[in-house]
């Protein structure tokens, strides 16, 4: 038995659907969300950003959105707080 196999026989489910989640980098002063859904609201004191299950609220001085891509967003700026929302909620 293949080992992707075996993994998705003991979670009963699809492996692919586990590895759809978000990675969350944050520096000095930028941000950086792989697997984003899309920016849900933003200004210079907070960034909003939709996640597959949940949000990501980013709050602090001087944010702006430097790169979006398809699946990777850049904040830069002096992130103070980062608030999760429904992000564990099955």
């Amino acid at each position: 038995m293949s080992y992707k196999k075996e993994i998705q026989s003991k979670i009963k489910g699809n492996l692919d659907g586990v590895t759809n989640f978000y990675t969350l980098t944050v520096g000095k002063d930028y941000a950086v969300v792989e697997g984003h859904k899309g920016v849900l609201s933003f200004d210079e004191s907070s960034i909003s950003v939709r996640l597959k299950k949940g949000k990501v609220d980013f709050t602090g001085e001087d944010l702006r959105i430097a790169s979006s891509q398809k699946e990777e967003l850049v904040i830069k700026g002096k992130v103070t707080n980062i608030a999760f929302d429904g992000v564990w909620q099955k």
